[in-house]
């Protein structure tokens, strides 16, 4: 009786599973259904949201003409609260922003701008909008600050503008900004003593953007801020040999550069101090360790870096005396030699 009642179950289940696919009347539709009816009638404006919007924006532009930039922003504002959904809304938002920038209210500008970007996608000035962002960007990084209760200046804003050409970059990865907006990242890192900040920056503008105008900039600019880690032959080397590879690379990529007799001065002089750090290497192996294989292999290559240099010349010096089998004196040597002990 019991296999009997479990039969009958699927069948009824079957029967009802076959009746609501040939109905349409699938559960799992409904709660769709009505989210994507729901979603579509809130982002899209009816047509009379369309004209009321149009009409606002229309008399906030004769009220600009006018010169009554406060009417003007009211009008926009409205649009912007009301019709944020219809298409004039993106021309009320990025007509705000620049009456907001006219104020020197860049940052504020700058977030009604990327309004622009996320809820006005289809506005069709969308690179005047990369443009306005960028101009508020560099406002910032030039120095402008903002008010505290209106009055006393607030603070510099570098962050901010780092984070707003970030911004520029990703809206606009394949415009004319972009490149530009990342090397102001990079002079804004610079002024704030954050090197990884601007090679990270440069790379980017190297790697992504080699064809631009900026790119021998960037290869400068990345082989000074790697020269500008140097702290000295003493020190690991790896910002030397890297500022070493920038300034090749520009040489080769650059040629006609104007900038190419200061290039060539600084390879030299990153050069020299790489042969002078693998000079001390040597002269370690050669005087405290009496390894010879080892001071050698540092000598030759003091030799190879740069053969002009003074470094070079005491590693010849050194690779004679190697060769010729002369023992270095160490400052023990010296003393046990003072002190006439054998």
């Amino acid at each position: 009786m019991q296999r009997l009642s479990f039969f009958l179950f699927v069948l009824l289940f079957a029967g009802a599973g076959q009746l609501t696919a040939q109905m349409g009347l699938n559960p799992f539709d409904w709660f769709d259904g009505e989210a994507e009816e729901e979603a579509l009638a809130i982002n899209v404006a009816s047509n009379a949201d369309e004209v009321a919007a149009s009409s606002l924006v229309e008399s906030g532009k004769a009220a600009l003409e006018s010169g009554n930039t406060g009417r003007a922003h009211s009008r926009f504002k409205k649009v912007i609260k009301r019709y944020g959904t219809t298409k004039a809304a993106g021309e009320a938002r990025y007509l705000r922003a620049r009456i907001l920038m006219t104020k020197g209210k860049w940052k504020k500008a700058f977030e009604t701008l990327q309004e622009v970007v996320t809820e006005n996608p289809e506005f069709e000035q969308f690179n005047q909008v990369i443009s306005a962002q960028f101009e508020c960007a560099t406002a910032l990084m030039e120095g402008a600050r903002g008010r505290i209760l209106w009055i006393i200046p607030g603070f510099r804003q570098y962050d901010e503008a780092v984070r707003q050409f970030e911004t520029v970059v990703r809206n606009g990865p394949y415009s004319d900004y972009a490149p530009l907006a990342l090397m102001n990242i990079a002079l804004v890192a610079e002024k704030q003593d954050e090197p990884d900040v601007a090679i990270d920056a440069l790379d980017r503008l190297i790697n992504y953007y080699p064809q631009s105008m900026l790119a021998p900039d960037a290869y400068y600019n990345m082989a000074e801020t790697y020269s500008s880690l140097v702290k000295g032959p003493e020190y690991d080397q790896g910002a030397t040999r890297q500022a070493i590879s920038y300034y090749e690379d520009f040489l080769i990529l650059f040629s006609e550069s104007n900038y190419v007799g200061d290039v060539e001065a600084n390879l030299a002089a990153m050069q020299n101090l790489l042969a002078e750090s693998r000079l001390k290497l040597g002269d370690f192996f050669y005087y405290y360790r009496n390894n010879n294989t080892a001071a050698l292999t540092f000598y030759n290559e003091t030799v190879t870096i740069a053969p002009e240099s003074e470094a070079a010349d005491e590693a010849r010096a050194r690779i004679e005396d190697v060769e010729a089998g002369v023992r270095p004196i160490s400052g023990a040597q010296i003393v046990r030699s003072l002190l006439l002990i054998d």
